[in-house]
C-alpha cells in the first residue's frame, strides 16, 4: 500500500512552497528595474546627465588652455545667449570653409571634366581652364590658392606627382590640428549628436528615428589601438562614400525652383579610446 502524506505533511509542503516564492519576490524587488530604467528618467537622471556633460567640458576646455574662470564667463554668456540666439550650424563660419574645401574634393571625385578614363580623379595642374584653381574659384574665391594647397598637402589631403600636378588622396578633409576651422567644428559634432538623440527620444516609431549607433570592446591591447584606428577610418570613409552617392542621387540641384523643402543632413563617424586615468585636473579659480 503506497504512502499517503498526513494532513500535517501537506501543509508543512504548501508553507515551504509559499515561503519560497515570498523569499524569491524579495530577492526580485531587490534588484534594479531595467524596464524603468530604459523607459523613463526622473528629474535627478536628467540633473546628473547635465552635470556630467558639464564636466566632460570643463576637462575639454583644460585640455585647451581655457582657465576656469573663462570657463565660468563662457557658461553665464552661453545661457543668456541661448533663449534669443540658439546655436545653429551657420555660425560656424570656419566651419563652412571646410565644408566648401569639401565640396572641392567632391567635384573632383565626381564631374566628368576631373576625371580620367577610368571614372578616377585626374591629376590636376594648379592653373589653368580644368585645374585646382578652377575649383577654388568656384567654392572658396576669396581665399588664396596656394594657402589651399600648402595646408592640404600638409594634412595629407592632396600629393604632388613627378610632374608638379595635384592629386587627391581622399574625398573628405578634417582637420586635426587645434586650429579655427578644427575648433569650429567641436560645437558642430555635439550639436549634432544631442539633436539626434532629442529627436530620437521624441519620436514613437522606430522607423522614423535618426542613425545612432555604439560598439565597445574591451580588453583591447594597447599596442593594437593604431591598427584599429586605421581599421575604422577604412570602413568610416566607404560608409561615408556610400552615403553621398546615395544623397547625391536625391539632391535638388542648386538654384532649384522646387517647392519641395530641404536640410543639411550630415554623418559624423569617430573612433575613443577611454581614458579610465584619475588624474587630478588642476585650474585657476
Amino acid at each position: 500500500m503506497g504512502y499517503r502524506p498526513t494532513s500535517h505533511t501537506t501543509t508543512r509542503r504548501v508553507r515551504s512552497s509559499a515561503k519560497r516564492k515570498v523569499q524569491a519576490a524579495r530577492e526580485t524587488d531587490g534588484r534594479a528595474s531595467l524596464a524603468r530604467d530604459v523607459s523613463r528618467g526622473n528629474h535627478e537622471h536628467r540633473e546628473r546627465m547635465l552635470e556630467q556633460i558639464y564636466r566632460v567640458i570643463v576637462e575639454f576646455a583644460d585640455d585647451f588652455g581655457i582657465d576656469r574662470r573663462s570657463t565660468r564667463r563662457l557658461f553665464l554668456k552661453a545661457e543668456r545667449l541661448a533663449a534669443r540666439s540658439p546655436y545653429r550650424l551657420h555660425q560656424a563660419v570656419d566651419f563652412q570653409t571646410m565644408l566648401r574645401i569639401s565640396e572641392i574634393l567632391g567635384a573632383w571625385y565626381r564631374e566628368p571634366a576631373f576625371l580620367d578614363e577610368n571614372g578616377k580623379p585626374r591629376s590636376l595642374p594648379l592653373v589653368g581652364a580644368k585645374s585646382f584653381a578652377s575649383l577654388v574659384n568656384r567654392f572658396l574665391p576669396r581665399f588664396r590658392i596656394d594657402d589651399i594647397v600648402d595646408i592640404l598637402i600638409a594634412e595629407r589631403v592632396l600629393q604632388l606627382d613627378a610632374r608638379g600636378e595635384l592629386i587627391p588622396m581622399r574625398k573628405t578633409v578634417i582637420f586635426t590640428k587645434p586650429g579655427a576651422m578644427m575648433l569650429d567644428r567641436v560645437p558642430v559634432i555635439v550639436q549634432g549628436l544631442l539633436s539626434t538623440i532629442r529627436h530620437n527620444a521624441n519620436t514613437e516609431n522606430q522607423r522614423n528615428t535618426r542613425c545612432e549607433r555604439l560598439t565597445t570592446l574591451d580588453r583591447l591591447p594597447i599596442e593594437a589601438i593604431p591598427a584599429f584606428n586605421e581599421q575604422v577610418k577604412k570602413l568610416a570613409q566607404s560608409l561615408l562614400n556610400q552615403s553621398d552617392n546615395w544623397a547625391m542621387q536625391r539632391q535638388l540641384a542648386p538654384g532649384s525652383r522646387s517647392r519641395k523643402k530641404s536640410a543639411r543632413v550630415g554623418v559624423e563617424v569617430f573612433a575613443y579610446v577611454a581614458d579610465e586615468s584619475h588624474r587630478k585636473r588642476g585650474g585657476s579659480s
